[in-house]
């Protein structure tokens, strides 16, 4: 087995775990499971950022070199992303930072928001806004995180074990 199999195919899983997440975030949004349907977001984002960090690397790199003419990710960006994944691994440093500003406002968390108004972006730590996932004030659109994730497993050869 090439050393480049081992990338695609690590890519291949993560994709494929996505996809079963973004399926059963779908079914437990439709289900009004809220517990449901912020567990599956949450693995959703952590399985396809993983994919974002396997293939989008450093120039320069062992990986790099290895996937180099084996992949073309042009105009495919999954990084605003990365921002979210690094907010849910680092969870506890942005439930302090809440914590820290909070004054007593009504606290809200886990929370399906999709056409109530007036809610302030410090008033909660997570909500889903219709496709809008809200974290810590800030907006991550889901239909364009697996947009992107469907264009890269289109662009991933087929011919690697």
């Amino acid at each position: 087995m090439e050393k480049w199999h081992i990338y695609i195919g690590e890519a291949r899983t993560q994709i494929e775990f996505a996809k079963r997440c973004y399926a059963a975030y779908l079914d437990a949004v439709a289900g009004n499971s809220v517990s449901e349907t912020f567990f599956q977001l949450h693995h959703f984002i952590v399985h396809a950022v993983n994919v974002d960090k396997l293939l989008d690397i450093k120039s320069g790199s062992e990986r790099a070199a290895i996937l180099r003419d084996h992949l073309n990710l042009d105009g495919v960006d999954l990084k605003p992303f990365r921002r979210l994944r690094n907010h849910l691994e680092h969870f506890d440093e942005r439930l302090d930072m809440w914590v820290s500003k909070y004054y007593g406002q009504p606290f809200f968390d886990m929370n399906i928001v999709t056409g109530a108004k007036g809610f302030r972006d410090h008033a909660f730590l997570r909500a889903l806004d219709g496709d809008i996932f809200m974290f810590h004030g800030e907006d991550y659109p889901l239909s364009l995180l697996y947009e992107q994730l469907l264009e890269i497993e289109k662009r991933i050869p087929q011919d690697s074990g």
